[in-house]
């Protein structure tokens, strides 16, 4: 007996033996795995839930078109394709087959024109049989919404050799996905199918030399195969736009083919059973105020029954003055102190303010109408029940501009427009909120945050109510800690005939009558409270505008003591409604369920698990995992997460999360990173994707590389933003360090952004980290007060009185609060190497910011580095971009915290005069 213990003893450390060799063979993360690090994207599911699509897509490279019958198992994936269509039955898949990226790379290393580029091609997949058919050379396809039998695509016709003039054409071919019968089209400007494809329209405009064709519009019957033409002048065709059932169609037309800054159009008609389209409005028309027009941004659409036309109409432009010379005219803004918005927001906002027009009606049957109901004093409209509904709801926020340059909370006048009897009625002036208004449109509802409740008007009775006052629970955000009054937790849904509304608290759901006549009820019964899990409505559904009474509802569920998601469904009668279906360590995303069956497939994954597709017949009681799409993961060391708690030196208890690598040897000491940005102890269960860095640092990346990473929570109150920060942080690092796998000797801080104003406050005030890197960081709060988010134009004052700066005071008020919590002010007490990232284009954070604190370190003979990437935004937005400032991150940390070799670019700079010619990745070598 003592022989075979001893044996399977040896045998059972031969075993772990290998195992720890094979697990000690992993590799680390490097910055080549990035490009093929792949992720799924727009998953879809046929109605009759037996086909599931998505893209497979690496970060840089060829997508993957995903196939999976659910019936029978078989799957099918076609290299290349980075777009698809599933029609709803689920019997085709249509694709875009792009040229490989290779190939596409290289034209554009060697600069070639576009029409020498690799050409694309179209895909066309029977799922039935996954039968595989090609269309090679084409630009661009285009399907209905909801296909059932036709396509469009379209491709450039060969090049006539024999004439040196000859331009090739773009041919529009329409194909019938069942018979194979394509019909061509030449010249074709714009086109568009109804939803479900039973109807096309096609506005052909032939070029100036082109005397074979005309200007015209036709219209194809695709359920009969007929082709009708229904306008043939010399016209300019746009913006074609079909009802629901694709039997109406409107477009705009203008006889002015002029290059000039604002055109007059028409309106155009037809109905499947008229010869031709008909004038419905013009300029003339009756109800159009006076010099208004219909202009190119009118944009028609159909009310959801077909009986209303919704578009807009503005005032005549002035045109520009021709006789003016450019060159020998002032350019320049004017700022006056009684504009209601700063000059940079007018400007960010001037495209859309030309193209705005105001909302009204026309009826088909009436011609020659406009009903105005939006105007340039309530500029804001929405009707209710798609369209079709008898009320209409306009707002206004123009009276509350000036204002908002401080005050971000919302107000906005409110009237209610009666459409059967022609009536405007006044809500509220101002409503402090957004109001909207319910999908029938009998209640226009709006979260007030000065008054903490959510409220009702009664478009048709015109009383105003309360909706959550009764309530004993709250519904405004208690974990709201800025210097602003609280948002809500949202409404849920509405019920069939605006019956109920469910509004959300911090875990339940509640049923509210918006009448007042019956007692709110928490539909969830109360588990969320009790079990502190938050309970969400997901809508699987994007056309669904209200909940029916047969409905079973799917909740999302996150347990927020554990942080573990899942899901719950809730039947809406019954004694016990609420069940759980799942509720794992895993987050969950992208569910999408069929139609017309209970199949849903969702992404599942956590941090050591990639988000990978899944599907459940049985609401969860067994779940299928069908991709595997990054098997490459098994072969790195990757990492564990778990949460970590501990007091802040004021004595407040709080977490994060704490990021080992695979390989924890808790006898080895560990460099510890510590990065930060508001909270994070809700990602416990979080995948992060290893891809070049935009601003921060990547956890996985770090962690593979021998790094213990930490993520903490920080809380705050109101004028002391920076010392918050401190007591959070530097209280975390304490804790961290009394254990012995940490190297106290080695510990540094990141962050971007507001986490990037943190670091460099953090640093003023201790010299316990080894380094620090900040992205975009505000360093001089009185400057920064004053500035503008260039980006949106909006003055940055609201940001420190009401918002995540969190001063609460103004400037003259309070100047002391915003010297204190300034780095730029305490520079001479910063010891740490700090690397700054602040780009020349951040439109967030003023990019002086960074240089104010740049400059200072340097005069004061600091070791400070700034990264200023060229044109580039708050967060990095070009892909090269990136993949270096991940290498410099890298090799900054590594150099401090693992005393690897500094690279060039950190112990000589990089001057200009080598810009473009040298990078300085190269390490410094040792004497």
């Amino acid at each position: 007996m003592q022989r075979i213990f001893y044996h399977r003893l040896f045998i059972a450390f031969a075993f772990l033996s290998i195992s720890l060799t094979s697990f000690s063979q992993k590799k680390q993360l490097d910055h080549s795995v990035y490009d093929d690090w792949k992720s799924l994207r727009d998953i879809s599911i046929s109605h009759d839930g037996r086909f599931v699509n998505a893209i497979i897509s690496p970060q840089e490279g060829d997508s993957t078109l995903y196939i999976r019958n659910l019936k029978t198992g078989k799957e099918l994936k076609i290299h290349r394709v980075n777009k698809y269509t599933l029609s709803p039955e689920g019997k085709f898949t249509i694709g875009l087959l792009k040229a490989p990226f290779s190939e596409t790379r290289q034209a554009k290393i060697k600069k070639k024109k576009a029409d020498d580029f690799p050409k694309d091609s179209l895909v066309i997949v029977n799922n039935e049989m996954f039968s595989v058919y090609k269309i090679a050379d084409i630009k661009s396809y285009s399907a209905p919404a909801e296909p059932a039998s036709h396509i469009a695509y379209k491709k450039t016709e060969p090049k006539d050799t024999t004439k040196k003039s000859s331009k090739p054409k773009d041919l529009l071919i329409i194909r019938n996905l069942n018979t194979f019968t394509e019909d061509t089209i030449n010249n074709s400007k714009e086109f568009t199918f109804s939803k479900f494809g039973n109807s096309l329209v096609v506005a052909v405009e032939p070029e100036k030399n082109d005397s074979t064709d005309t200007h015209k519009v036709l219209f194809f019957d695709l359920k009969n195969g007929t082709k009708k033409q229904i306008s043939s002048e010399k016209m300019e065709y746009k913006s074609f736009v079909f009802d629901e059932l694709g039997n109406q169609l409107v477009y705009l037309a203008t006889k002015d083919t002029s290059k000039t800054e604002q055109k007059v159009f028409d309106i155009r008609y037809f109905n499947n059973g008229l010869d031709s389209a008909v004038i419905l409005a013009s300029k003339t028309s009756k109800g159009l105020p006076k010099n208004w027009i219909f202009n190119e941004n009118s944009h028609p659409s159909f009310s959801k029954n077909g009986e209303r036309i919704l578009i807009g109409a503005a005032p005549k432009q002035a045109p520009k003055d021709t006789t003016i010379v450019d060159f020998e005219t002032a350019t320049l803004d004017i700022w006056h102190w009684r504009d209601p918005i700063v000059q940079p927001q007018q400007l960010s906002q001037l495209r859309n303010e030309l193209r705005r027009t105001y909302r009204g009606i026309i009826f088909p049957n009436r011609p020659n109408e406009f009903i105005p109901l939006a105007n340039e004093q309530m500029p804001n409209i929405s009707v209710s029940d798609e369209g079709n509904g008898r009320f209409a709801l306009l707002t206004s926020n123009l009276p509350y501009e000036l204002e908002s340059q401080w005050d971000i909370s919302a107000k906005a006048d409110a009237w209610i427009y009666d459409l059967q009897t022609n009536q405007l009625h006044e809500i509220a002036k101002p409503i402090l909120g957004r109001p909207q208004i319910s999908p029938s449109g009998d209640f226009t509802y709006w979260w007030n945050a000065k008054e903490k409740q959510w409220f009702a008007f009664d478009n048709l009775g015109k009383k105003t109510i309360s909706l959550t006052k009764e309530i004993p629970v709250n519904f405004w955000n208690e974990k709201n800690d800025t210097p602003s009054e609280p948002g809500s937790y949202g409404i849920a849904a509405w019920g069939q005939d605006d019956k109920f509304v469910l509004i959300n608290d911090a875990f339940d759901i509640w049923k509210i009558d918006p009448t007042g006549k019956l007692k709110p009820e928490n539909i969830t019964r109360n588990v969320g409270r009790t079990d502190s899990i938050t309970f969400r409505y997901i809508n699987t559904d994007p056309e669904k505008r209200f909940i029916e009474p047969k409905d079973i509802l799917l909740l999302s569920a996150f347990d927020n003591k554990t942080k573990e998601g899942g899901f719950y469904t809730l039947r809406q009668q019954g004694r016990n409604p609420l069940t759980k279906r799942e509720l794992d360590k895993f987050g969950y995303s992208s569910v999408n369920k069929a139609k017309n069956a209970d199949v849903y497939v969702f992404q599942k994954s956590n941090f050591n698990t990639s988000p990978d597709l899944y599907v459940t017949q049985n609401l969860w009681k067994s779940a299928q995992k069908l991709t595997d799409i990054n098997p490459q993961m098994r072969d790195y060391n990757w990492g564990t997460a778990e949460m970590f708690e501990w007091t802040t030196f004021d004595g407040k208890p709080s977490k994060g999360i704490l990021y080992k690598p695979e390989n924890f040897d808790p006898n080895k000491k560990y460099p510890l990173m510590i990065y930060f940005y508001e909270q994070h102890s809700d990602d416990l269960y979080q995948y992060f994707t290893p891809a070049p860095s935009r601003s921060t640092v990547n956890i996985p990346f770090f962690v593979s590389r021998g790094y213990v990473v930490f993520t903490p929570d920080i809380h705050y109150g109101v004028g002391k933003p920076g010392p918050d920060a401190y007591n959070y942080v530097v209280s975390a690092a304490q804790s961290l360090a009394k254990n012995s796998w940490i190297d106290s000797e080695n510990m540094a801080i990141q962050g971007q952004s507001w986490g990037g104003y943190q670091v460099a406050y953090i640093i003023t005030q201790t010299d316990m980290f080894k380094a620090a890197g900040a992205g975009a960081p505000v360093s001089n709060m009185t400057s920064a007060y004053g500035g503008i988010r260039w980006d949106s134009g909006r003055s940055r004052q609201f940001q420190y009185e009401q918002t995540q700066s969190r001063i609460g005071a103004t400037m003259s008020d309070s100047l002391q609060l915003y010297i204190d919590n300034s780095p730029l002010f305490f520079s001479d007490k910063v010891n740490t190497p700090l690397l700054i990232m602040h780009n020349d284009n951040d439109g967030a954070v003023p990019w002086y910011q960074g240089i104010e604190y740049f400059m200072s370190l340097r005069r004061l003979g600091k070791p400070v580095w700034m990264l200023q990437y060229n044109k580039e935004a708050h967060n990095l937005i070009h892909r090269r971009n990136a993949k270096d400032l991940s290498i410099r991150l890298q090799q900054f940390f590594d150099h401090y915290l693992k005393g690897a070799p500094a690279p060039v670019w950190m112990t000589r700079g990089l001057p200009a005069i080598e810009k473009g010619k040298s990078w300085g990745y190269e390490l410094e070598e040792t004497k």
